[in-house]
């Protein structure tokens, strides 16, 4: 039984650093580098990820409040976590049919709660930094 418990929490632990490290990548990487052109220089406005999107249209953050590099960071680590949550679960039972019925099935409610969650937390944040001043309201 403990070599059960431990094989999963290192299924878990391995998708998270993994999935974790892709979007550090994808994402994080790919904002900082642009960041780093010069200047004088006309760049093109790189497409948005669809977290930041959900996040500020479906849960209404105001994403220009944050730091945008935090912001995928706290976005890489949400997803990250709920992926290695949805293989671990999906991945206890043995049969694969069942396998991807447990993943469909619960892939929606927990990036619902997962975002949501985050939202008020962002929100959170955002409202304690205009109170210190650090954010003028609008």
């Amino acid at each position: 039984m403990k070599e059960k418990i431990i094989i999963t929490l290192s299924l878990f632990v391995a998708t998270f650093i993994m999935v974790f490290v892709i979007y550090n990548f994808t994402f994080i990487r790919e904002y900082n580098k642009s960041r780093k052109l010069k200047k004088g220089k006309k760049v093109k406005q790189k497409r948005v990820p669809v977290e930041v999107n959900l996040l500020k249209h479906y849960y209404k953050v105001d994403v220009t409040k944050l730091k945008y590099t935090s912001l995928l960071r706290r976005i890489a680590f949400v997803s990250s976590f709920d992926i290695s949550l949805i293989v671990t679960v999906a991945c206890v039972t043995k049969l694969g049919l069942l396998q991807i019925l447990i993943a469909c099935v619960i892939i929606f409610p927990v990036i619902y709660v997962s975002y949501w969650l985050l939202a008020k937390l962002l929100n959170r944040k955002i409202r304690k930094r205009e109170k210190k001043g650090k954010i003028e309201n609008e």
